[in-house]
């Protein structure tokens, strides 16, 4: 018997379809699920989208405030700097304006005792004295010293308006002067005794500007010589001049008492003019004090803001008058430097101009301009004629950027709060743009693609459970993956006929190899019968 070989080859591959077949595909070892791609993606986009417009509008927000601050301060600047001008030029005014009332006056009765006064007569004296009162209202005193040392002082009118002093043996020396026999008739003995001691009669009396009289002298008790004060030894250095100048004397302590003491005395500068004789020597020296205590109430009225300040100091550095309640003199009753103030914004403008100024040199009206420092804005001005008063005043910064320090503050704020608000509410856009973006691309490709992936697992074991139940659903909504889907399930549609072909078509063949093997057999079996 000979050997017999399977006519069909194939079936038995056919027979055996769960046999792992090699595929040549080559994979990734490592890929993303592309619901983190799209992820990703709307991170990036939405980070664009929302982070460029935030920083542009930021810088853009930042820009504006940065700008509305620097100009309200450049205005609060401005502004302070034209305040501080207007109080200086409002001082230098009323100052300057005092200094030439006080010139002009003294002019006008010099020119008056000098052409028409016999200047050895204190009566006449008083009464042009009296006269230039009535006529012209002079607010200050009037006074007159005689190079032999007599003296006569009218202040305005009232008990307490005259003031004369002599040396002894003045009245004898000039008969015609009844004043000068009078103002002594209520001393006491030991008055004219201590007068003759001291070589002074002084008294203090009244003037009555109706009445044109003087009476109720009463002894005052101090020595006086006219020739002996600074406002008279100035006055003597002029000499003769056809025309005298009007001179002013360095501050000095006033001798005697008056209005406007300061600390037990009063301090100020007199306008003084010397008087000659048609023989060119001097007959004596008409003056009027200018109180510096007068001066702070001046300067008082004009501070504009509550930590401003206002100082006149000589043109060598000596204070002489304050808006604050600094003293002008010191502990021991002398006139002290501005450098020595007590008063710190007085203290420290002071020492910034000596120091501006330089060693050596102590003239600070050269010094004329604006000035800033530790936060201080001040000025200094100097009077244009004689003493040559130096004037200065000023504030710290904030008088004039108080209230815009605090409006740029509030905007710095609201600009934060503003920020942080944008930065939350970006934030929270942008979380639920990704949730949603994220939600709507699971369940509209994840899911389908999920599904597509589990039919295609399915089918390579030649599985079609999937496949048979995503029949009955609709295509999804998206395009692509719509005609991706029907695509796909045409595909596996035709797969699984050609599966069910292919099993059908093995079947029949499996078949007929066994007929034609049972033929084979029984005729075999019949040529077997034949031989036997």
């Amino acid at each position: 018997m000979g050997t017999q070989t399977d006519s069909n080859p194939g079936a038995g591959s056919a027979a055996r379809p769960s046999e792992s077949i090699k595929s040549k595909f080559q994979g990734r070892s490592c890929s993303i699920p592309v619901l983190i791609v799209v992820f990703v993606q709307t991170f990036i986009v939405a980070s664009l989208v929302l982070i460029i417009p935030l920083v542009i509008s930021f810088q853009s927000m930042t820009s504006a405030n940065d700008l509305s601050t620097s100009t309200g301060r450049n205005l609060a600047n401005s502004l302070a700097i034209k305040i501080q001008n207007i109080e200086g030029e409002l001082a230098l005014e009323n100052i300057g304006s005092l200094i030439q009332y006080v010139t002009e006056n003294t002019l006008g009765i010099y020119k008056t005792l000098q052409a028409y006064v016999d200047t050895n007569n204190l009566d006449q004296v008083l009464y042009s004295f009296a006269n230039a009162d009535k006529y012209t209202g002079y607010a200050y005193n009037m006074y007159f010293g005689s190079f032999d040392n007599g003296m006569i002082l009218l202040q305005k009118s009232g008990p307490e308006a005259i003031l004369t002093t002599m040396p002894v043996g003045y009245a004898e020396a000039h008969p015609n002067c009844k004043l000068c026999s009078y103002f002594t008739q209520n001393f006491s003995q030991a008055d004219r005794e201590w007068a003759v001691k001291r070589d002074t009669f002084s008294a203090v009396g009244g003037w009555n500007l109706d009445t044109w009289t003087y009476s109720g002298f009463g002894f005052a008790n101090f020595t006086f010589k006219p020739s002996l004060r600074p406002w008279y030894k100035l006055a003597a250095t002029q000499g003769y001049l056809k025309n005298a100048q009007v001179m002013y004397t360095e501050p000095y302590l006033f001798a005697g008492s008056g209005a406007g003491q300061t600390g037990g005395a009063t301090a100020g500068i007199t306008a003084v003019i010397p008087l000659y004789d048609d023989n060119r020597s001097i007959r004596g020296v008409y003056g009027s004090d200018i109180a510096f205590t007068d001066m702070h109430a001046t300067l008082t009225k004009m501070i504009n803001t509550p930590n401003s300040f206002i100082y006149v100091m000589t043109r060598g550095g000596v204070l002489i008058g304050t808006s604050t309640n600094e003293s002008i003199l010191d502990a021991g009753g002398n006139l002290k430097p501005a450098l020595e103030a007590a008063h710190p914004r007085i203290h420290l403008t002071a020492n910034f101009l000596n120091a501006r100024l330089g060693s050596g040199k102590s003239d600070y009206t050269t010094l004329e301009g604006y000035f800033e420092t530790e936060g201080m804005y001040f000025q200094l001005r100097a009077l244009p004629l004689e003493p040559h008063f130096v004037i200065v005043n000023g504030a710290p910064k904030t008088d004039y950027t108080g209230d815009i320090d605090a409006v740029l503050q509030e905007l710095d704020n609201t600009l934060r709060a503003s920020m942080q608000k944008i930065i939350g509410i970006s934030v929270a856009v942008f979380v639920v743009m990704v949730c949603i973006s994220c939600v709507l691309t699971y369940f509209s490709v994840t899911v389908p693609l999920s599904k597509i992936t589990t039919i295609m697992v399915q089918a390579t074991s030649f599985d079609f459970t999937a496949f048979k139940a995503m029949e009955k659903q609709k295509g999804n909504f998206i395009t692509e993956l719509g005609t991706m889907e029907k695509v796909f399930y045409t595909m596996i549609e035709k797969f699984a006929q050609s599966i069910k072909a292919n099993r059908e078509l093995s079947g029949a063949n499996n078949n007929q190899a066994s007929g034609l093997a049972s033929q084979n057999r029984g005729t075999a079996n019949n040529q077997s019968a034949r031989k036997i």
